[in-house]
């Protein structure tokens, strides 16, 4: 070739790449149009009749055995879904209710409700009305009855959360509560979190000191109770047992118990790192420390923790962990941040690897404050692999509800733009299949705490709930797996090609009883089958299932088939 023809030829190269750069920009532009468009997230509030709901506690459950996901709003009201609408349940508690958490307690199939109530007797505003936790019911209906003499409200303390699980796999759910301080804002001393043991009646026997969980009331000592704010369980060190996990506010360490298996649980938060962070010398910025901020002593040098969002988010078939943390620029080193925890498994004895670059929280602001109050595992894509929901509340600046995407190599990033839904004070959040297309739907809750008066005005603690319009425009499959019976703890494994995901089944998951249907939903992508399904049951029975067809809703009981799930 020519000089001339290469002249020729490199022009012609240069309007090519030329073209192909305008092509890309364009093609990034309507990206990023069709994002802020929306390509995600619904909102169907006012077409399912829930517009005006207020309440900063929702959880969904499938209270009437259709298959579709109900709505506990409060505690205190339950909506039906009527498939395309949700409709008021006859029953209420007429009384304050501050938390509650969801499972079936005297398995006869039907959901039962624990109410939880906070009574700060400390707080010379807070008028002690006498309620106390308890135990209802359900009837199947959406309709719950009071159980008496239920063992769970001899206490007059300040509970907080509490969660559902089978600690010594007797088939009988057992009760975790946990509780906060004995005088918020006067001391650091804490109530003590109680372990209550199921008899499958509906009725409960504390076994808090039996199990070694009593601890002492002086604080600042290892074996001090700490202000607990969220609790959840999951089986840690994959040997059958459900372990506690307790999360601690006032940058008090958390809480990894271990469960032995004989009805006894050892903390090991701190040879885990469960328990916090590596800096430990509480000091506080420069800027703040010249104001007569001494550094906080090593019991108070850890996180404000609300939630622990539990799952194996990289398929290798160890429980991982996502805390969320309430933060502010002023405290510096002296708080802890939200941390994605890795699981490493049995070569290092399931210790946890505190990965701070995966959820890149990045602020706007100097002077930012981070409320991250819940968060939830979900497959917004069903692409079989999960990304992380995490909801930002109780402060004015930027709280909202955001979404980090899972790529393939396991890093993430963030698609909060392409929500389409900006969800200003996002509080405690539900996931659920309010339709049964295959894709997870989100219900939130909204805070208007510490917000300014000028931002207050017009705003009310309403309730939202968005479709997933995403897996059907992708044309990714799902399988969703429903367990009948004592389901949790259990774990279902789906194999498809290379890929093994796993979902464990939880009776509850952080702060104020947050809860999300319990359908183990699995992300199939362009596979029409899994290869392979393997349940584990609470109590080490297991089962294994071939070429289960996709797009399919099953339910399955323990020792039976996988039977289509009808509607």
């Amino acid at each position: 070739m020519g000089q001339y023809g290469h002249y020729q030829f490199g022009f012609l190269k240069r309007f090519i790449d030329i073209v192909i750069s305008v092509f890309s920009f364009l093609i990034l532009q309507i990206g990023n149009s069709v994002a802020q468009e929306g390509t995600i997230l619904r909102d169907v509030t006012e077409s399912y009749g829930l517009s005006g709901q207020q309440s900063q506690r929702v959880s969904f459950a499938d209270l009437d055995h259709d298959g579709l996901p109900d709505l506990v709003v409060g505690g205190t009201r339950v909506w039906m879904n009527r498939a395309t609408r949700f409709e008021r349940s006859a029953w209420e508690a007429q009384k304050r209710v501050d938390y509650c958490a969801i499972a079936d307690v005297n398995n006869d199939g039907n959901l039962d409700l624990f109410l939880g109530r906070s009574s700060d007797l400390s707080d010379a505003k807070f008028i002690d009305d006498g309620l106390r936790n308890e135990i209802w019911l359900g009837e199947g209906t959406g309709v719950f009855r009071v159980v008496g003499d239920h063992g769970v409200g001899k206490h007059a303390e300040t509970s907080m959360s509490a969660c559902f699980l089978d600690i010594d796999r007797d088939g009988f759910l057992d009760l975790f509560v946990g509780s906060s301080y004995t005088a918020y804002g006067k001391s650091y001393e804490a109530f003590p979190d109680r372990l209550y043991q199921g008899s499958g009646d509906g009725k409960f026997c504390e076994i808090t000191k039996k199990a070694g969980l009593l601890l002492k009331s002086m604080p600042g000592l290892q074996e001090s109770r700490r202000p607990t704010y969220g609790v959840t369980h999951t089986d840690w060190n994959n040997d059958g047992y459900q372990d506690l996990l307790v999360m601690s506010y006032g940058r008090q360490g958390n809480r990894l118990w271990k469960n032995n298996g004989d009805g006894t649980f050892t903390d090991v938060g701190k040879e885990t790192s469960f328990d916090g962070d590596a800096e430990r010398s509480g000091l506080y910025p420069p800027e703040v420390a010249s104001l007569g901020r001494s550094p906080e002593p090593p019991f108070r040098s850890h996180g404000n923790t609300f939630d622990a969002a539990v799952a194996d988010f990289d398929n290798d078939g160890d429980m991982d962990c996502f805390l969320a943390e309430i933060t502010h620029w002023w405290a510096g080193q002296s708080s802890d941040r939200s941390m994605l925890l890795i699981n490493e498994g049995r070569e290092k004895q399931f210790a946890f690897t505190r990965d701070s670059k995966r959820i890149n929280r990045t602020h706007a602001h100097t002077n930012w404050n981070q409320g991250d109050m819940h968060a939830g595992w979900i497959d917004i894509d069903n692409d079989g692999l999960l990304d992380l929901l995490i909801a930002s509340s109780d402060y004015p600046d930027e709280q909202i509800l955001r979404l980090w995407h899972q790529e393939e190599d396991h890093s993430f990033y963030e698609w909060t733009d392409r929500l389409g839904v900006r969800w200003i004070n996002a509080n405690q959040l539900s996931l659920g299949d309010i339709d049964r297309d295959g894709s997870t739907d989100i219900v939130l809750s909204s805070s208007n705490r510490r917000l300014t008066k000028e931002k207050k005005q017009g705003r009310s603690a309403h309730i939202g709930l968005f479709k997933n319009t995403l897996p059907e425009r992708l044309g990714n499959h799902f399988l969703n797996i429903r367990l009948e019976g004592l389901a949790i703890g259990a774990r279902v494994f789906v194999k498809t090609g290379q890929r093994e995901q796993v979902r464990e089944v939880y009776g509850g998951l952080g702060h104020a009883g947050h809860r999300d249907d319990t359908d183990c939903r699995f992300g199939l992508g362009k596979a029409l089958k899994a290869d392979l399904v393997r349940v584990i049951w609470p109590d080490g029975f297991s089962s294994t299932y071939r070429d289960v067809v996709a797009d399919t809703f099953y339910t399955l009981a323990k020792g039976g088939k996988l039977n289509v799930q009808n509607h």
